[in-house]
């Protein structure tokens, strides 16, 4: 698993293992301020996953997306397709979903209510 950053009051990140898959567990806020050390994670754990295993970033614990936290998954979305591996994003909440659907990344990224659903789509 990809070394995880240090501790923000802002930004949590924890690792789990599921069978292949991996989940990248967030709580707090994305943005200019937590981005990077969330990118350069996610970006670990692309690299430490073998395709066609799914990387599941879990979202379900941010409550804030700024603009650069947008740019963020589109580019780890970008670099999962590179790889061939499958990004999955739970987020079922308002403050993820609504920024997604405004920018227009609804059909881009994929989307899933829970880590069981979104570990149960087809790849």
């Amino acid at each position: 698993m990809p070394e995880l950053p240090p501790h923000s009051p802002l930004l949590d990140i924890s690792d789990e293992r599921r069978g292949d898959s991996l989940i990248v567990r967030v709580h707090g806020e994305i943005d200019l301020s937590t981005g990077p050390p969330l990118e350069q994670h996610l970006r670990g754990a692309l690299e430490s996953l073998r395709s066609p295993n799914p990387l599941v970033v879990d979202l379900s614990g941010v409550d804030f997306l700024g603009s650069s936290g947008l740019a963020l998954l589109l580019h780890t979305h970008e670099a999962a397709q590179r790889r061939g591996t499958p990004l999955r994003i739970v987020a079922a909440q308002r403050a993820i979903r609504r920024p997604v659907e405004a920018v227009g990344l609804r059909t881009t990224l994929s989307l899933h209510p829970t880590v069981e659903s979104a570990l149960g789509s087809p790849g």
